[in-house]
């Protein structure tokens, strides 16, 4: 029963979901509420588009990139934006304190904090924004090619070692601790719920994001 070990691809996220995208480019990826639908070609040419601005911002593999946002249909875009530029995502509610939003993009060293103009005055001085939603952000996204990011427009190679995430601690003992997970971590995971999940039962597997997104489990949601 314990005997669980198998191969695991010495691949990113974001080669794993590309191939998805070419398998069916036309399939559902990504529903909001009751407007946003996003197929994996549309998914990938946004997070594609996204992730050349990143790299512009100086994101790229061991850097992290703050994403203050609600939760959205642009989040989950963020998200894979990021880690085809390269670099490991923190997830933070805007709804928090603001000496705790400070805190832990201090605490982070983030070189670029994705939010919206709502949301923005939580941001803390010297911490360099992109607002999802303005103007100036529709401008750069539509100079930026919706090809896949590789390693020769990224600032350094993406490994399977390199961070896809940090994710801190509630802080309940005392100062909150950050927690660095590397893409095979995020990769083994997916995998296992994929194979042992959908696969197991013959079934296209559909999750509901129902977890906050500073939330470790919240990436089941996403991915799956």
């Amino acid at each position: 029963w314990n005997d669980t070990s198998g191969p695991l691809p010495g691949v990113t996220f974001p080669v794993l979901f590309e191939e998805q995208v070419r398998r069916t480019p036309e399939a559902t990826a990504l529903v909001f509420g009751d407007g946003f639908v996003g197929s994996f070609a549309e998914v990938n040419a946004a997070a594609n588009r996204l992730a050349r601005v990143f790299i512009d911002a100086g994101v790229g593999p061991e850097s992290v990139v703050a994403l203050v946002l609600p939760r959205s249909a642009e989040m989950v875009v963020s998200l894979l934006a990021v880690w085809k530029a390269g670099g490991a995502y923190l997830p933070v509610d805007p709804g928090l304190p603001p000496e705790r939003i400070e805190w832990l993009l201090r605490d982070a060293g983030v070189v670029l904090a994705v939010t919206t103009e709502s949301a923005v005055d939580v941001v803390p001085d010297g911490v360099e924004s992109l607002l999802s939603d303005s103007a100036r952000t529709a401008g750069l996204l539509a100079q930026m090619s919706d090809a896949d990011v590789t390693d020769a427009d990224r600032l350094a190679p993406l490994r399977a070692e390199n961070p896809a995430y940090v994710t801190y601690t509630s802080g309940s003992t005392g100062v909150p601790k950050g927690v660095l997970v590397e893409h095979r971590g995020v990769v083994n995971m997916f995998l296992h719920h994929r194979d042992g999940y959908a696969a197991a039962a013959g079934i296209r597997l559909r999750a509901a994001l129902s977890a906050s997104f500073s939330f470790d489990t919240s990436l089941e949601g996403v991915l799956l």
